[in-house]
């Protein structure tokens, strides 16, 4: 009932409380997202929706509630009719075969009580800008989110990054940020799509974690690895790949595949790629982190004194709760 303002104002104070212990509690998640958004149209939407983009939109909405309210309800009620109609309809079932009939005869009444498109949707342009900012929060460490694009650059995807992203997290990252470092976490990630993060997990380092990144392609092209160690850097990528899974978990895997045009010949050529790797093409891989580092995308949420410290690695340094 999106007339209900007072019921609309609660809502809105709960988003944001929950909104606030998020973007602290996964500051890992918040960088890098944030940071990946300076460059990609879909991160920067995922931002707008999920992340400190989205936080500062619930905090204005909250903030200037009483003069915005009117405006608010018009813009749900406009949301819901560009959203809830017979041509956005989609279905995904999981579950006994035999059920499937019953499923379509339910879906199709229940499409056929949705509105006819009434409405016109805008196209919208999404426009990113690279910011490189320093949240500053009341912790005492920090989150340092590095990302990129290597696609961009003409490189190509391949299941041999899968393998990397465990040699680092057991290896190079590992030792350098967790081992000397202190810091309680690191990752990476390297999605088909170009789209690659390095990140720090409650790190006592800031300037110096940055430095550990730029290192990353000269190990990589130094890498030395003999038959048994692959092997072992082989199971272990597989491994994370083959778990079991429950119904519920495929049909989420299958679904996120429709939507993002994977088939099973690209993860099958994936897995011959992982489980035919030799060290050399770990070693050819860093070029693609070259790439990646060469965006020189930088997000960092982490203590007051640690981001105005290193006040000079960012274009913007802002508190991350207002």
């Amino acid at each position: 009932k999106l007339s209900d303002t007072r019921r609309l104002g609660e809502i809105i104070g709960e988003i944001r409380s929950r909104g606030q212990a998020s973007l602290i509690g996964a500051g890992h998640q918040t960088a890098v997202l944030r940071s990946a958004a300076y460059g990609s149209p879909m991160a920067e939407y995922q931002d707008e929706m999920a992340g400190v983009g989205y936080y500062k939109f619930i905090e204005d909405l909250e903030k200037n509630f009483q003069e915005k309210k009117d405006e608010i309800v018009a813009g749900l009620q406009n949301a819901m009719a560009e959203i809830i109609r017979k041509d956005s309809f989609m279905v995904s079932y999981t579950g006994e075969r035999e059920s499937v009939e019953q499923v379509k005869t339910l879906s199709g009444a229940l499409k056929k009580s949705l509105p006819e498109s009434t409405c016109e949707v805008p196209e919208t342009a999404i426009t990113c800008r690279k910011k490189n900012e320093g949240f500053k929060t009341s912790g005492q460490v920090q989150y340092v989110a590095r990302t990129g694009n290597f696609r961009k650059k003409g490189l190509e995807y391949t299941g041999a990054l899968e393998i990397l992203k465990v040699i680092l997290s057991y290896d190079y990252l590992w030792i350098n940020l967790r081992v000397k470092g202190g810091a309680y976490g690191c990752m990476s990630g390297f999605k088909r799509n170009g789209e690659s993060f390095l990140v720090s997990y409650r790190d006592p380092h800031l300037k110096r974690t940055l430095e550990v990144y730029q290192g990353v392609p000269d190990y990589i092209r130094a890498f030395e690895a003999d038959e048994r160690e692959m092997t072992k850097y082989i199971i272990g990528t597989i491994s994370n790949k083959d778990v079991p899974r429950t119904p519920q978990m495929q049909g989420s895997i299958s679904k996120t595949a429709y939507f993002s045009n994977v088939t099973e010949d690209m993860l099958q050529k994936e897995r011959n790629q992982i489980l035919g790797a030799q060290k050399e093409d770990i070693q050819k891989l860093a070029a693609l982190v070259e790439a990646v580092l060469s965006d020189n995308q930088i997000c960092v949420v982490g203590s007051e004194t640690a981001i105005e410290k290193a006040e000079d690695v960012f274009m913007e340094v802002k508190p991350l709760i207002g």
